[in-house]
């Protein structure tokens, strides 16, 4: 069968269009791959920068750089300051406890007697904490392969901690860079945007810049405030390593989960180590902390942006088994804003809608009807 002179042209473009793509395509993934080790640092930098824009330009409208450079000193204080904080009382916790047990010195403080009369959970308690006092020893070596998986748990997490710690640091200089050329930045995510939906570029970007703030504020503020009231708390009652404690309110309520899965087995320990009078005034403080978030989230995540609940922890949890502790936080507000997109353009919304088509042109006079 003879190929015609048309279908060897044909079969000739096709060839040379799918070798295009594949190079194209082939250079886009090696792009990508060069790119995906800092798209998390990328994200969060984008978010920390949009979420602080309005901040920022209220405070300096006429000159965003300084503005920018004392954002990013402020930022730098929050998140070296609270890490800080952090590792210090771990390993304040940890030394300690160590130098005693190398030292045989090693003292459990006695439980009140009143922890024996707790229902339920009260004798099997005093007794495991009696044991922990006459033979702290013995307890251990009978729990060590569970204290061995939590020591291997306890060091991948501090591990990721610091990997995180880092990613924050450089999202925090790409976010200062950006809100220095924000108005720049702007100008370039517009014309991305309304290649992916013509004549809604503008739109868009403004909608999706206020979902991040609305998320960011309605999500990690209130997270963020909620971990630092439970540290004042455990700080103020004398709970050992308040800064970890402090950590796991913080993923708690980003993940959306009650702080009570941390608050309540402390406020346990305060109870039973601590007068009454102490144990009274944490336990209500403790039900202050996992109460406030009922009051700041409708102030702070709904104003004109409501996420679901299931979309943020979906995307906190799905966001730190993919990238780690950061991307509990880069996950709940990227998903947030991805569902919030998505809900708008399903709904209808009239960002999204085409521009109203321009009016006709009058006709144009003839001379002679000028005449």
């Amino acid at each position: 069968m003879e190929t015609r002179p048309s279908d060897a042209h044909f079969l000739g473009r096709v060839t040379i269009a799918t070798i295009r793509v594949m190079l194209v395509g082939g250079w886009i993934a090696w792009c990508m791959q060069i790119v995906l080790p800092f798209l998390v640092p990328i994200l969060w930098g984008g978010i920390i920068a949009t979420a602080a824009y309005p901040l920022v330009e209220r405070l300096a409208p006429r000159r965003p750089g300084l503005g920018a450079a004392g954002f990013g000193v402020l930022a730098l204080a929050i998140v070296v300051i609270p890490t800080w904080m952090f590792f210090d009382s771990v390993g304040e916790f940890v030394t300690r406890v160590g130098k005693q047990w190398a030292q045989g010195e090693l003292k459990v403080p006695l439980p009140k007697p009143e922890v024996k009369d707790w229902p339920i959970i009260g004798d099997r308690l005093y007794g495991l904490w009696m044991q922990a006092v006459n033979a702290p020893r013995s307890v251990v070596e009978s729990h060590l392969p569970q204290l061995r998986d939590a020591g291997r748990w306890l060091l991948s997490s501090l591990g990721g901690l610091s990997l995180g710690l880092l990613q924050t640091l450089f999202a925090v200089v790409l976010a200062v860079a950006f809100l220095a050329k924000a108005e720049v930045t702007h100008r370039a995510l517009v014309p991305v945007a309304e290649r992916m939906a013509p004549h809604h570029g503008h739109q868009i970007v403004e909608l999706a810049s206020a979902t991040i703030r609305a998320v960011a504020k309605g999500v990690l503020g209130v997270a963020a405030i909620q971990a630092f009231l439970a540290w004042i708390g455990m700080s103020a009652a004398g709970v050992p390593a308040a800064g970890a404690w402090a950590l796991l309110v913080l993923i708690c309520a980003v993940a959306q989960l009650p702080s009570a899965l941390v608050m309540l087995p402390v406020a346990i320990y305060v109870f039973a180590s601590s007068s009454k009078g102490v144990g009274i005034a944490f336990a209500v403080w403790a039900l202050f902390v996992g109460l406030i978030d009922n009051v700041l989230k409708p102030l702070l995540l709904g104003r004109g942006v409501k996420v679901p609940t299931l979309v943020i922890v979906v995307g906190a949890i799905g966001g730190m088994i993919s990238f780690g502790i950061i991307g509990l936080f880069v996950g709940a507000v990227v998903l947030g804003v991805g569902y919030e997109l998505f809900a708008a353009w399903v709904r209808g919304d009239e960002r999204f809608s085409l521009p109203p088509p321009p009016p006709p042109a009058p006709p144009a006079s003839s001379p002679a009807a000028s005449a």
